[in-house]
């Protein structure tokens, strides 16, 4: 949502960003890429427009999902394997991350990391969060990666909530209660 604000300067008009929803992330139907909560997203980002999700692998044992539509880019994509080895999954993510000083997750999320690059990465979704976690006996990793996180917001804080919700959805997708591993 935009407010117009005219002012008598002269010129065009100001356009005045409204301010961020700061209410919590929420595990709240529907999902984009079964893990993402469409409702969290638009808080998280600000971004209200319609998109649509795109799937890619067998969804039962892995699998990549792209959130997409509009000309500015995809503004979100979830990468997940319980097949994959997981330890090495979170080492490669930790070197081609670990520069821009990312932060631990809670120990109850599993072995993992939360952060903002800064930069061009991921294809333009600098914001990154990433879990190595057991359900049903299984070792698996969920990562996240964003475009935008809206002004005022504390996107570490999200980037962890986001992932809280995607372990949540994989219980209850899988029947199995996620934890560390």
């Amino acid at each position: 949502m935009m407010l117009g604000i005219t002012s008598c300067a002269g010129g065009e008009p100001v356009q005045t960003p409204a301010a961020a929803d700061l209410r919590p992330v929420v595990d709240r139907s529907p999902y984009w890429c079964e893990f993402i909560s469409q409702e969290s997203f638009r808080r998280i980002t600000g971004d209200a427009r319609t998109y649509t999700d795109r799937k890619d692998g067998t969804w039962r044992d892995d699998g990549g999902c792209i959130v997409e539509g509009g000309g500015k880019g995809d503004p979100a994509a979830v990468w997940w394997s319980r097949v994959d080895d997981s330890v090495k999954r979170l080492e490669l993510a930790h070197e081609n991350w670990d520069r821009s000083r990312p932060t631990a997750l809670p120990a109850e999320l599993g072995e993992g990391f939360a952060v903002h690059a800064g930069n061009d990465m991921l294809g333009g979704r600098p914001y990154f969060v990433i879990s190595r976690f057991s359900c049903g006996g299984e070792t698996l990793w969920i990562g996240i990666d964003l475009k935008k996180v809206a002004k005022g917001r504390d996107a570490i804080e999200d980037l962890t909530e986001l992932m809280r919700v995607a372990q949540r959805r994989y219980g209850v997708l899988h029947e199995c209660d996620p934890g560390p591993p």
